[in-house]
């Protein structure tokens, strides 16, 4: 989606603390309400939520050196970090919440300093053991880990997709494509997530691949 610790252990506690700050809180029952800074959406509860058409549209997000295409009419979040997580190397996270908040994409900038260098993939593997751990979280399955060839020169990406359940969300099936991206020369490294029910993976198989390749460096 990090630091100040013995190497020995870092993948696994930057993992931890990745998912928890960065893991995308599933909407609560409340109705919907004016946003606060970094505060998810709270659309009304419904028994039985139907499926959404998915956007046909993008709008773009240009902002701490990266610009993006998301879908339009997406509301963008910013979380304000604390101090713990600015301890922990998170230098800044956003999120982009569907109309009925069921589809989100999660992107976090994180430093890397003082951390033993790690390939992508190490970071993904510790990191996806940890989010499988979550309470609310049961049914992971990992359907496929891979490195991005297609990624620029002096980029070490990961890619993860994955279905798994989530008590939390009012559709607790879900689906999503998780990416790491380490970029050495900047000492940064990068998390997106687009996550979605997972009834609706095709629907959105599009909507996914054109904000993941959208992603660029500004810097």
């Amino acid at each position: 989606m990090l630091l100040g610790i013995g190497l020995v252990c870092v993948p696994v506690v930057v993992a931890a603390v990745l998912v928890a700050l960065q893991r995308p809180s599933p909407p609560s029952s409340e109705a919907a309400a004016v946003p606060v800074l970094g505060e998810a959406a709270k659309p009304e509860q419904t028994a039985d939520p139907a499926p959404s058409a998915p956007p046909v549209g993008y709008s773009t997000f240009d902002d701490d050196g990266v610009v993006m295409r998301y879908p339009q009419e997406w509301r963008t979040v910013y979380i304000a970090m604390d101090a713990g997580a600015e301890d922990d190397g998170v230098l800044s996270e956003y999120e982009f919440h569907s109309p009925d908040a069921d589809h989100r994409i999660s992107f976090t900038v994180f430093s890397l300093e003082g951390v033993e260098p790690r390939a992508a993939r190490e970071y993904h593997q510790a990191a996806e053991t940890a989010f499988a751990g979550e309470p609310n979280t049961s049914d992971w399955r990992r359907l496929s880990l891979e490195d991005d060839p297609s990624a620029p020169s002096g980029w070490d990406v990961s890619r993860m997709e994955a279905t798994y359940r989530d008590s939390g969300w009012r559709r607790p099936d879900r689906w999503m494509l998780w990416r790491y991206a380490v970029v050495a020369e900047e000492g940064k490294g990068y998390y997106l997530r687009f996550d979605v029910p997972g009834s609706e993976r095709e629907d959105y198989a599009q909507i996914v691949e054109e904000v993941f390749g959208s992603f660029e460096l500004t810097l």
